[in-house]
């Protein structure tokens, strides 16, 4: 009897803690959709979703609760910060709509530069507080900042809403509800993609009609997204997180097969988690557009850009190379204008000297591939393709290298490395004491190399299989992130963004 009561008390505690913990936040420990405690509460969430899915009102409102829940589980307090930018963008925005001349230029000044404030300071002020230090023998103190999770995206998304009001190819969003909507919904929330208003706005009032073609889908994305995050991503991330501990402990051979690696995780790990993102969308009735399209297919670095992280790219254009001028003055300024929009982008990426020199990396890539194809006509065939692709993909894989290291002196010697001390002996004991990451590597280069194509027909046969098949490929997919998955899931890269 006592040993009864003693199991149920403990029963109850264990339950109560996994409550409280459900409730609370933690800034070291943000809310995945990889983390099983999220895919539980979120099951829950469309059970109750369901009763309220023909009334868009509740709906709605019932979306933006979970949402702001979702939030703070990530960022905890910082959510007040998140909900004054979007209370002030949106009276912003009514304000800039109804203004003229240089009212109008004023208050989007205003807007655009409080919406980034929060930005500036929180990723950014460190950054030049300690480049002061250094340039002027200053001795300013540097703070302990929490980075809010997810800020570089909603700032952004925030700065193409009200220049996007600003140029009148949108009007304000009808109700401040609206706007919300749009500004927190948690699939795309903390990692993007970044959503234009004038895609999500419309749907608000007219969501999809969520039928069986539109669930087989969002279940084929988010399995997708979770199989190339815990699968791939994360498996990969083990050998490349154990190098970069320690880079002069490992060969050239192993540095190169690193950034291979690293050049698949950071693909697999934020396309899978656009997957995830645009499933949940689909599976909750709203569209999110593509965030890739085979990158590493491309033949050349301007096609990369269209295709790798395609919200981010198109914003840069939309909202930086073109208000400077595009291709509208000149090709000095055409050139000088692709550099200063990737060097926006690199240091978007982080307070790290690191990301300004990868931004300016591919600035000048784009440079010399605009002055290439101008000046020498090459025949366009089978194998010019062919070695656009290598010389591409190994330009990309060498600049991650940039992204992964921990300084200047770690990407450069794994570099020198690569190109001085890369020997076939080397990769044939690599063979042989880790043959599961060139698997995994063989398995990650098919999946991307594979033409965008094919893997649209082969996506379009499975989600016509019957039900049966759907089953078997579900537990299948689960029993191998099951088999794979790291006790630890690793965090999604793009979260420190």
């Amino acid at each position: 009897m006592l040993q009864d009561i003693v199991d149920t008390n403990y029963f109850s505690t264990v339950i109560w803690n996994k409550i409280l913990e459900a409730l609370t936040y933690s800034t070291e420990k943000p809310w995945f959709f990889t983390e099983y405690s999220f895919l539980l509460v979120f099951g829950v969430f469309l059970l109750v979703y369901a009763l309220l899915i023909h009334q868009n009102l509740w709906r709605k409102l019932y979306i933006i609760g979970f949402s702001l829940f979702f939030y703070y589980k990530s960022s905890g307090p910082f959510i007040g910060l998140f909900a004054l930018m979007i209370l002030s963008d949106y009276f912003f925005a009514i304000q800039i709509h109804k203004s003229i001349g240089k009212k109008k230029k004023l208050l989007l000044l205003l807007s655009v530069l409080y919406s980034s404030s929060f930005l500036l300071y929180f990723k950014y002020s460190n950054f030049f507080i300690a480049n002061c230090n250094e340039l002027f023998g200053t001795d300013f103190t540097t703070g302990n900042l929490f980075l809010p999770i997810g800020i570089s995206f909603y700032t952004f998304q925030s700065i193409s809403y009200l220049l996007d009001v600003y140029r009148k190819e949108i009007p304000p969003a009808e109700n401040f509800s609206d706007y919300t909507f749009y500004m927190t919904f948690f699939p795309h929330l903390v990692a993007g993609p970044i959503v234009r208003a004038k895609d999500f706005l419309p749907q608000i009032k007219n969501p999809l009609i969520i039928n069986a073609t539109v669930y087989k889908e969002s279940i084929m994305r988010i399995t997708v997204g979770l199989v190339k995050k815990l699968f791939i991503a994360d498996y990969l991330a083990k050998y490349v997180d154990l190098l970069h501990q320690t880079p002069e402990g490992f060969s050239g051979a192993e540095h190169l097969l690193s950034m291979y690696a690293y050049t698949f995780q950071i693909y697999f790990d934020f396309s899978g988690y656009s997957d995830i993102a645009i499933g949940i969308a689909l599976l909750l009735g709203y569209k999110l557009k593509e965030n890739f399209d085979n990158p590493y297919g491309s033949r050349n670095i301007t096609e990369f850009w269209r295709k790798w992280h395609i919200s981010l790219s198109l914003w840069l254009r939309d909202y930086i190379y073109i208000p400077l001028g595009g291709n509208r003055k000149g090709v000095f300024n055409l050139y000088l204008f692709l550099m200063i929009t990737m060097l926006i982008g690199g240091f978007w990426h982080g307070s790290d000297w690191r990301f300004v020199f990868w931004g300016m990396a591919h600035g000048l890539a784009l440079v010399f591939h605009k002055l290439f194809t101008k000046y020498i006509k090459i025949k366009d065939n089978w194998i010019t393709q062919l070695l656009g692709i290598i010389l591409t993909f190994h330009f990309v894989g060498i600049c991650w290298i940039f992204f992964r290291s921990t300084s200047f002196h770690n990407a450069f010697y794994s570099i020198h490395e690569i190109f001085t001390k890369t020997s076939w002996i080397d990769l044939q004991g690599f063979w042989i004491s880790r043959p599961e990451i060139i698997y995994l590597l063989i398995i990650a280069s098919v999946i991307v190399f594979i033409p965008g194509k094919l893997k649209n027909q082969f996506f379009q046969k499975i989600t016509n299989l019957p039900a049966i098949a759907w089953i078997i490929i579900l537990a299948f997919s689960l029993q191998l992130i099951t088999q794979f998955r790291n006790d630890l899931v690793q965090p999604f890269i793009y979260f420190q963004f």
